[in-house]
């Protein structure tokens, strides 16, 4: 059967801000797949699927171009997507000329799990719901639709969820254009799809997520995730998509892709070849391969660490000049950068800076320990290629034996061709003294008592601790500092927890004061609290 489909995503997702604020709600990723990806590849790559945009569409382009470039795609660009007499039903007006013959709806928001039947005759998506306010429901007869009511208190069991197949596409599209009514200011489908009931319009029955609203996207990502990634460990101004064989990221900061971009050329194989770039998104193929979290042991730790000296830590030859543009650009990030994220995360949660019992030691404020670091020491760096995000969920062991970074950092505090060794030591003993892997499956404890004494734990395996032995004796036999991996390392930590979700947020800032308080102990700049 000839067919389309119509995917409508010009909506602003008022149900979602702050979400939608940046993106557009059919761009949020589900189990690492945005919810358009979702739709789209319920069909055939022979199907057409149109799709009306509005509200943030350059971003919705450029994630299809990167996503589907084998899809046959209609874009059409709505012209009033909020405010009085827009709507879905407006929207899918100025699709209309593309869609004589019959098709199936979709609302970019709308996840079902069960396969989507073909349009060969009139019907609509339904599922239970207990409030009907919110939604258009239908009240059903002997297996037919026999009334439509859009958000109102009524008796009827099943909502209309925002799929549908249009058989009588002419008598559809009539209704919608006569039919002028508002609600809630905006134009409904509904309209349109009541004129379907003389014509046997025929519910159907799906296991539906609605992902316009914050409780029911959450529900969607807890539902359909991998059992392993019961913790939320997603930033929000950045996403990762798993898309066929590809690899998509999008970032909120524009600067972000370009830097990247520029970056994997400099790194030249060492990381994957970006083949689709935009403004806001890169791509690239995915490697076969197992990251180190999962394969970890000591001949593999041997390798790597083997792989890093050799072929990603280059010695870059630098002028005097640059030698003091380097200093600057780790005093930025070592320092500065901190204050701006330690600020954040206090004024995130309105925290008092004060010294705390954390795991029964007593800590010092952040602001005392930051006021009492050496950061000439700290900000004497050695200046040379770098990864910049160097843990073992970011290196993958290709099945021929070769290591490959994903996830690099961009810049280096504005620095493109180098960076500061020292970052991708203090990073890569982080991601060791704590399994980034089991904290994505919620093992960790965060825990404040009545008096604001804390406790945190975290579950580290044995092999990660047998790396870290192998880690730090090559710190020695390179004669590389030590102390100064423990402090930024607890700087690390303190810089991570405004951009992640509680708890992890607490557990992360608080263990960067105990490893920060711990390592400046050792480096002799600090005396044990009274």
């Amino acid at each position: 059967m000839k067919y389309k489909v119509c995917i409508l995503a010009a909506g602003i997702g008022s149900r979602m801000k702050p979400f939608t604020d940046h993106i557009n709600k059919s761009l949020l990723p589900v189990n690492f797949k945005a919810v358009i990806s979702h739709i789209i590849e319920k069909f055939d790559t022979s199907i057409e699927i149109v799709i009306a945009v509005g509200h943030l569409k350059k971003e919705i382009i450029e994630y299809l171009d990167c996503a589907h470039n084998d899809r046959k795609l209609t874009i059409v660009e709505v012209d009033k997507f909020t405010g009085k007499g827009s709507g879905p039903g407006y929207s899918l007006m100025q699709c209309r000329d593309h869609l004589e013959l019959p098709f199936i709806f979709f609302a970019s928001d709308t996840l079902v799990l069960e396969d989507i039947p073909l349009p060969i005759e009139n019907w609509l998506g339904v599922s239970p719901v207990i409030e009907t306010k919110a939604y258009c429901t239908t009240k059903i007869v002997n297996d037919i639709i026999v009334a439509i009511d859009d958000k109102v208190e009524n008796d009827n069991k099943n909502a209309f969820i925002g799929v549908a197949g249009v058989k009588d596409y002419r008598i559809f599209f009539e209704a919608l254009s006569k039919d002028t009514k508002l609600k809630d200011n905006e134009l409904q489908v509904s309209n349109g799809f009541s004129a379907l009931i003389d014509y046997d319009l025929k519910p159907n029955y799906f296991t539906w997520y609605d992902t316009g609203n914050t409780n029911g996207y959450i529900k969607a990502n807890k539902e359909m995730s991998k059992l392993d990634h019961t913790f939320n460990f997603s930033k929000s101004d950045e996403f990762l998509y798993f898309v066929g064989n590809k690899v998509i990221k999008y970032f909120k900061d524009k600067l972000i892709i370009k830097n990247r971009y520029k970056r994997s050329k400099i790194l030249n194989g060492l990381c994957p070849k970006i083949d689709c770039i935009k403004d806001s998104f890169y791509s690239y193929d995915k490697a076969e391969g197992k990251v180190l979290y999962d394969i970890i042991n000591d001949q593999t730790m041997h390798n790597f660490i083997h792989w890093l000296d050799q072929s990603l830590w280059k010695d870059v030859e630098t002028s005097s000049i640059q030698i003091k543009k380097f200093k600057s650009a780790c005093f930025n990030f070592y320092y500065k950068k901190t204050l701006l994220r330690v600020d954040k995360y206090q004024k995130k949660h309105q925290i008092k800076d004060q010294s705390t019992f954390i795991n029964g030691t007593k800590v010092p404020s952040v602001e005392k320990m930051l006021s009492i670091v050496d950061w000439n020491y700290i900000s004497t760096g050695i200046p040379s290629n770098f990864h910049g995000d160097l843990q073992f969920d970011n290196i993958l062991l290709k099945e021929n034996g070769n290591f490959l970074i994903l996830d690099w950092r961009q810049d280096f505090s504005g620095l493109i061709d180098y960076g500061d060794r020292y970052f991708d030591l203090a990073k890569l003993n982080g991601g060791m003294m704590v399994s980034y892997k089991l904290i994505k499956q919620n093992k960790f404890v965060f825990h404040k008592d009545s008096k604001g004494s804390i406790l945190i734990n975290h579950d580290v395996p044995i092999e990660l601790k047998r790396a870290r032995n192998i880690f730090r004796k090559y710190l020695i036999d390179k004669n590389l500092d030590e102390i100064k991996v423990s402090i930024l390392t607890g700087l690390v930590y303190l810089n991570m927890a405004p951009m992640h979700h509680e708890p992890f947020d607490h557990f992360i800032y608080n263990l960067g004061r105990l490893s920060l308080y711990k390592a400046l102990l050792r480096h002799g700049t600090i005396n044990v609290v009274d």
